[in-house]
Order: structure tokens, then C-alpha cells, then sequence
């Protein structure tokens, strides 16, 4: 079948070579393939290669360019909006040359959670015998099969072959993360979200959002999709009433529910109880109480399990059997993930913002019989506004505290822990700073006592370290356990076998 341009995007303008077979859309210059479209999306870092990028795709074969702007070029079509649509052009393009069954599309939004929810989401699902794709953070695929991820969420080109190619699989759900860019970007457009849940929203991408209000308001734009039929909203966040109103405001009228520990939320949780093992609770709903039985640590995976409960049983699945799987669930790999030594344990968490840090902290402590410690840094070429909030945090919170490297990718390392002790006064605290990440868990897994609780936190899932542009293999929980393993003068069974 021959499939032409103007069968996939209506447009104002017609060119000439519009009519020609095409072979879809691209963004990659270096790859372009004869008879595609090459999208030429204006760099934010390098804007002045735009042009020189559309002309090597036109040079390799590429049947036209649509770019954002003028660029000179006679095979060109100037389309402004083209982030907002692209997503939608491919979606139909691969509908058109191999139509699929496409699979219900769940999202979660929120600065922190989303990772977790829509993993657990997605093995909620599983456990009930349904084949369910993730996508996010922590990698993408048919679970348990996940292949790394370069974004929190991916290009629309890029995002919508895999939701295709998922579909293809036999997936009947797909449970992503909608990160503020990807929203704002229109990264997500062309999908068919049914099901959004919002987590909580806490400072974070303030380089790029400019505020806390439009950094909320881009993640509202996830309760404005006119497919949503269910939002899910913890009213427990400050900023829940923008997600609420942009949710009241669709067109679409989706059912909204909300979760929280008050009694106005339509699933109020209450009566915790906190173990090493995890926590139990119960959980009030339409339907009846509920006591769940959780393996996860701290009170925000608690927010997070109730609102992945909400979203799998507005999926079509029955709410007292998601509850009899909830103990068999695994989470996220770098969220709240344990490593245990004899008396002493070690927990690796990928909090990175102040709020996050405060949080995992603040729920350790509820377990804790002696120290509660706090090793972490900050990233480079970020808000380095963020960075003494996150001394600040760990100081509030747990004692000793640690300050080491994070990922400095392209900044001065000297820079970054110049910010995190800025007009801060450590008198009161334990604290240590040593740059190197792996000699400052080295230290941390020698001296941490029976009793101790120690965090390492801000890299979670990542098995790099980017220094000077350059990522560098790293895995938090490999050193930690390689460090238990030479101080039990055990052979080395944390490194993957070459």
C-alpha cells in the first residue's frame, strides 16, 4: 500500500513533492532513510545545527524537512506547532501501513512516585495475568523485560514506535511516566491516555520551568487529554487543586478520584504500621475497609501503592484481589531499595530534590533504632539553587551526613559543593565530605554501627557516574554491597561477571 503525506497530516500548504510515497518521520539526520520526513526540531543547546542537520537529511535522501522556523530550504514546510503534532502524524502513519489492537495507555505524573507507581501499576497488572508494558526512568518494555531509557519520557517519534511495537507484542497496557517536559513538549500527544494519576510536586526543573506555578501547570497537562476517563489525585499535595481544576475543566468529564489520609478523599488510608519488613494498613473505600498488607518501606510508597491500586482497579480489575497481590510486589529498582547486613541496613533511593530527600529520610527515621545516615551530592549543569536546600534537608533530618559527587557531568565539582555548604552552619552535625562517590560509601558501610539506617541517595537506578561529559559505569547498589562484601572479607560478588 502506498501511503502519502497528506493521507497522515492535514496541512495548510501543499508542496509539490507532498504527493510522493513516503516512508514516515524522522528526527535523526544520521539515520534518515530514503522516502522519510525529516522533523527539524530547533535545538534548545545547538540551534545554529538545525540547518545544517535538515540539509544532511536532504542530502541522504530525506523526501522533505518540516522544520519550526524558516530555514531557506526549497523542500521545506514551516510548521510552528510541529512538537504538538508529530506524536499524532506517526501514530497514524504506523496505523496506516500495520494496523494494531493499541493497548490502554495509563500515566502518572508528579515530581516525585512516578517511576514507582507506574512500575507498580504495571506488575499489578501482570499478577493478574495481563501483559503490561512500562515505560519511564528506570527503562522500557513488556515487564520483566526492560531495556535502558535515555529519557523520563521519550521524543513522540520515538514513544509512539515503541507503543506500537508494544501493541505488536500483545500488550493490552502500557503504564508510563509523563514527565513536566514531556507534557510541555507535546511528547505525549497522539496518545490515548485513559487512566492519569498525579503523585505530588515539590521543586525540581526549575532551570527549565522558570517557576514551581509553571512547572504545575505543565504537569496539568496531563488531566486535559480529551481521551481521560479516570484522573487519580492525591489531595494531600499542595498543588492537587491545579490538577483537580484542569481535570474539571476537560471536556472529556473523566471520573475523578482522589486518595489521602483525611477523610475527604474517595480512598483515605489510616491505621499504618511501620516494620523493617515494610508497613501494614488499611484502607477505606466505597467498597469496605481493606487491610493492606505492603513489602515497601517509608509513607510515601504507602501513597504510592494506594494511588497504583486506584489506577489497576479503574484498568477493570477487582480491587480485593489486587490487594491479595500487593505482597508479592517488588517496586522500583533504586527506589527505596534495601540492602541488609546482619543488624545494619543500606538503602539506595534516587531522591535527588530536596523534598524527596526530606521524605525518604523523614520515613526512615520511623525505623531506625540508632544513626540514621544521609550520603548524597547534586548534579551538575542543574538548579544550583536546589543544592544547599539539599544539605539543609539532610541536616534536619539525619545525623551523620555525607556530602560526596552525584553526577557533576560538565560542571566544576569544586562548584557544586561550594553551593551545598553555602551560608550553612554544620556546628551541630556529624559531616564528612568526601568528593569520591565510592570512597564515601566505603566509609559509610566501615563505620555505619548495629542499628544504623544508611541512605544513599540521588543516583538510585543509574549504573553510570557522568563526569566531565563522560559517563563512567556505576552502580550504587554494587558499591554498597561490594563494601559489605571486602569488610566480611567476602569474595566480590557485587560485580557483574565479564
Amino acid at each position: 500500500m502506498t501511503i502519502h503525506f497528506q493521507d497522515i497530516v492535514n496541512v495548510e500548504t501543499q508542496l509539490p513533492w507532498m504527493s510522493e510515497p513516503f516512508a514516515g518521520f524522522s528526527l535523526d539526520s544520521r539515520y534518515i532513510q530514503k522516502g522519510q520526513i525529516f522533523i527539524a526540531l530547533t535545538s534548545y543547546s545547538q540551534p545554529e545545527k538545525t540547518l545544517q542537520f535538515a540539509q544532511s537529511a536532504l542530502e541522504k535522501g530525506a523526501l522533505a524537512v518540516v522544520s519550526e522556523t524558516d530555514l531557506g530550504l526549497a523542500n521545506a514546510l514551516i510548521y510552528p506547532e510541529v512538537r504538538q503534532h508529530m506524536g499524532q502524524w506517526q501514530k497514524q502513519f504506523l496505523q496506516a501501513t500495520d494496523p494494531v489492537q493499541a493497548a490502554h495507555v495509563l500515566a502518572v505524573t508528579g515530581t516525585n512516585g512516578k517511576t514507582t507507581i507506574s512500575r507498580l501499576v504495571a506488575e499489578l497488572l501482570m499478577l493478574q495475568g495481563q501483559k503490561c508494558a512500562v515505560m519511564g526512568t528506570t527503562g522500557n518494555g513488556i515487564l520483566p523485560q526492560l531495556e535502558a531509557s535515555s529519557h523520563t519520557t521519550l521524543d513522540a517519534l520515538h514513544l509512539q514506535n515503541l507503543l506500537h511495537d508494544f501493541a505488536q507484542q500483545g500488550a493490552e497496557f502500557v503504564s508510563l511516566e509523563a514527565s513536566s517536559h514531556g507534557l510541555e513538549q507535546g511528547r505525549l500527544n497522539g496518545c490515548n491516555i485513559e487512566i492519569a494519576a498525579y503523585s505530588n510536586l515539590s521543586r525540581d526543573h526549575l532551570d527549565y520551568h522558570g517557576t514551581l506555578e509553571a512547572y504545575a501547570e505543565a504537569k496539568s497537562r496531563l488531566f486535559k487529554f480529551s481521551s481521560l476517563k479516570v484522573a487519580v489525585i492525591n489531595i494531600d499535595d499542595t498543588y492537587a487543586n491545579i490538577m483537580l481544576n484542569a481535570a474539571s475543566s476537560n471536556l472529556a468529564h473523566p471520573k475523578v478520584l482522589t486518595y489521602s489520609t483525611s477523610k475527604a478523599a474517595d480512598y483515605q488510608v489510616f491505621g499504618i504500621k511501620y516494620s523493617l519488613e515494610g508497613a501494614s494498613f488499611h484502607l477505606k473505600t466505597v467498597r469496605g475497609e481493606f487491610t493492606v498488607n505492603s513489602p515497601l518501606l517509608g509513607h510515601f510508597n504507602i501513597e504510592n501503592l494506594v494511588a497504583s491500586l486506584i489506577v489497576a482497579e479503574q484498568a477493570g480489575f477487582d480491587l480485593e484481589q489486587l490487594i491479595a497481590a500487593v505482597p508479592k510486589l517488588k517496586g522500583a529498582p533504586g527506589r527505596m531499595q534495601v540492602i541488609r547486613d546482619q543488624d545494619r541496613l543500606f538503602v539506595v533511593d534516587y531522591a535527588h530534590t530536596p523534598d524527596a530527600l526530606t521524605q525518604v529520610l523523614k520515613t526512615l527515621k520511623r525505623h531506625v533504632e540508632n544513626q540514621l545516615w544521609a550520603v548524597f551530592g547534586c548534579g551538575g549543569d542543574r538548579d544550583r539553587g536546589k543544592r544547599p536546600l539539599m544539605t539543609k534537608a539532610a541536616l534536619e533530618q539525619a545525623n551523620p551526613v555525607m556530602l560526596t559527587s552525584d553526577n557533576p557531568r560538565t560542571e566544576d565539582p569544586e562548584q557544586i559543593f561550594a553551593d551545598m555548604k553555602r551560608d550553612i552552619d554544620f556546628s551541630q552535625h556529624d559531616v564528612y565530605e568526601i568528593h569520591d562517590r565510592r570512597e564515601a560509601i566505603k566509609y559509610a558501610v566501615k563505620h555505619a554501627q548495629a542499628g544504623d539506617i544508611v541512605v544513599i541517595a540521588g543516583k538510585g537506578h543509574e549504573n553510570y557516574q557522568e563526569i566531565d561529559g563522560v559517563r563512567h559505569w556505576f552502580d550504587d547498589v554494587v558499591e554498597v554491597q561490594s563494601a559489605i562484601d571486602a569488610q566480611h572479607h567476602k569474595p566480590n560478588s557485587a560485580y557483574p561477571a565479564q
